[in-house]
């Protein structure tokens, strides 16, 4: 939607020096403070308790408590889990408590909530909440009070990373300026239907010598334990909408089922890649890391892929592609009922409030909140150092973006004219469910031995299945 980048909005935002890969964040060094700050404030002799489920973003969250402290006069006193216990397990005895309960926790699957909703705080009118660009991106669940029933939203994001097809600039260009194509687009920006897109690719598929590429998409990665792309993650986007279309509570047992309502789109979009992709052979012995080579090399125009693709590009022998010359567009399914598809979302870091705590530390743990989507010492920690693209107005108008891909999926979240797919690709029942069901379920189908519908009805049982074996 973007390939003329003229017609973009401008874009100020957050200094990305670090890929999301997998759901894991890669930290970035972070520079000395200025010589001439300001004095530390006095202490206030507020503590504020803090939970955060990753040991390796200690060192980090230690700086941080310094910068706050001296900022504000607030203690941040983070916890984190013991070693070999789970941090699902750590988060609901440390909120038990009777002393130095957390008043400010993070998480990331929406599941969890049924682990804690008693102590869910509805965060919908604290400052944080109104800087966010797209409001779906929170987490809402169900409650029930002695006057009525409703949805609070019981966690914002700190986090989210985008999924989509990636797409080669210089490759679509040259596309667009040949005398001999059968399409009228002039710009990926035309580009906004399903039907659009499989018209686009078969006619550069055509074209393919011209366009001195091997084929339009960069072949998936198949391998057992790397079939995500192909499998889980271009599966959430149908599931999203149908969430979306049924009104369903992630938080609550409805997710539970799995109707795939849109699975006719999904295998539309799954035959088109098929089709039109570099290799057909040897798929099960690929890793994404092949699939990346084959688009750094220009090879490829298209991939599918999320917003820390950039890590996987820079590490490419014999990389030809920038990572300034790539784009986001959607993966275009047949979605009835669907609004004007945008790209798909996935928020991997929340942060929720305690509100079994005293008012003191609800109101200390919605001003850090603040502080850490508003000011600049919490934007830089977001951005620079846990390397997250953080969802807020006020993010966005602070720094000069890195990441280029970040910044085109910030573009994407400030389209008022699409609705962008809030993916829950994390509530899909663990790695076992990802690695046998899906990926085996796609193997088995680009071999031929099972059909589409086979492949959904396992896909269906599969989850079912899994979803009742957990606790959460």
């Amino acid at each position: 939607m973007k390939s003329n980048r003229n017609l973009r909005k401008p874009l100020l935002a957050l200094g990305l020096c670090a890929a999301i890969i997998g759901g894991f964040f890669v930290a970035c060094r972070h520079e000395p403070n200025e010589p001439n700050e300001p004095p530390p404030a006095q202490d206030t002799g507020l503590v504020l308790n803090i939970f955060q489920p990753h040991a390796a973003h200690a060192t980090m969250w230690d700086a941080l408590a310094v910068e706050y402290r001296n900022a504000t006069g607030v203690t941040l006193n983070v916890h984190r889990p013991a070693a070999g216990r789970v941090a699902l397990e750590e988060l609901r005895d440390a909120l038990e408590r009777e002393e130095h309960a957390p008043a400010l926790f993070f998480f990331h699957n929406p599941r969890e909530y049924r682990a804690w909703h008693e102590h869910a705080h509805n965060l919908s009118e604290t400052a944080a909440y109104g800087h966010l660009l797209d409001r779906n991106l929170a987490l809402r669940a169900h409650v029930e009070d002695d006057e009525n029933s409703h949805h609070n939203v019981v966690a914002i994001p700190l986090g989210v990373e985008a999924f989509g097809i990636i797409y080669n600039e210089t490759i679509m260009t040259k596309y667009f300026a040949l005398d001999d194509r059968s399409t009228e687009f002039n710009s990926v920006a035309d580009i906004t239907t399903h039907a659009e897109l499989e018209a686009l690719v078969r006619d550069m598929h055509a074209h393919r010598e011209a366009l001195d590429i091997d084929a339009v998409f960069a072949a998936p990665a198949l391998r057992e334990g790397e079939s995500h792309m192909w499998g889980t993650r271009l599966m959430a986007i149908p599931h999203g909408q149908e969430i979306n279309s049924r009104n369903v509570d992630v938080t609550g047992e409805a997710i539970d089922e799995l109707h795939l309502r849109y699975h006719e789109g999904l295998r539309d979009f799954h035959r088109l890649h098929h089709e039109h992709m570099t290799v057909r052979e040897g798929l099960e012995g690929r890793s994404y890391a092949d699939a990346a080579a084959e688009f750094g090399t220009g090879r490829a125009a298209m991939i599918l892929g999320g917003s820390g693709f950039a890590g996987y590009l820079s590490g490419v022998t014999g990389q030809t592609v920038n990572v300034s010359d790539v784009a986001f567009m959607p993966a275009f399914m047949h979605m009835e009922s669907a609004p004007r598809q945008g790209l798909a979302f996935e928020t991997v870091k929340f942060a929720a409030i305690n509100g079994r705590a005293d008012q003191e530390h609800i109101d200390a743990a919605e001003q850090f909140l603040t502080w850490l989507v508003t000011h600049e010492r919490g934007i830089d920690f977001l951005t620079n150092r846990l390397g997250i693209i953080a969802p807020y107005s006020t993010v966005i108008n602070s720094t000069q973006m890195q990441n280029t891909l970040a910044a085109d999926a910030v573009h994407w979240l400030q389209n008022d004219q699409v609705t962008n797919t809030v993916t829950w690709s994390m509530l899909a029942p663990g790695d076992e469910f990802r690695d046998q069901v899906v990926g085996t379920g796609l193997r088995y189908h680009i071999r031929g031995e099972h059909s589409w519908s086979e492949f959904m009805e396992d896909l269906r049982e599969g989850w079912e299945r899994h979803r009742a074996r957990m606790e959460y």
